[in-house]
């Protein structure tokens, strides 16, 4: 029987991210860690509301998840997506998965589009010798159950 190294997968990438927190000198808090095993199941991306409201009660207050999710950011753990509406949300960054997601302006569903266009933009700007160049990039629309409606 073949073995499925996609479920090994999360487990992986959870242990990566806990050496991330360690050779940055962040604290590995039993929040941090409930935080990232979330992001790296369910991949997101989720406000710090919403994660919260995932994590056990009494696990910890709103606002250490707003820390910690700003903490992991700045450290590459973490991507930040900002859809326009005032909130910033988190995924896992797996690194090599580059991708970008469509909004829907009515329901606020979130779908990943596995293609990136603009990587040659950022060759470009390399090229033209700028360095620590990234970009963001959301599409957003009306989804097909909400134009139907």
């Amino acid at each position: 029987m073949p073995h499925d190294h996609a479920h090994d997968a999360p487990d992986a990438a959870l242990a990566k991210a806990i050496e991330q927190l360690r050779a940055h000198d962040l604290r590995v808090t039993e929040p941090r860690k409930a935080m990232l095993a979330i992001l790296v199941q369910e991949h997101g991306p989720f406000s710090a509301e919403e994660l919260h409201g995932k994590l056990r009660a009494k696990e910890c207050d709103v606002v250490t998840v707003y820390r910690s999710l700003q903490a992991m950011e700045e450290i590459g753990v973490l991507r930040r997506c900002d859809f326009g509406d005032g909130t910033y949300r988190y995924e896992f960054n797996h690194g090599e998965h580059h991708h970008h997601h469509i909004i829907c302006r009515t329901c606020r569903s979130v779908h990943t589009l596995d293609l990136c266009v603009a990587d040659s933009l950022e060759r470009l700007a390399r090229q033209m010798g700028y360095q620590n160049v990234s970009h963001t990039l959301e599409v957003f629309g009306t989804c097909p159950r909400c134009a139907a409606k």
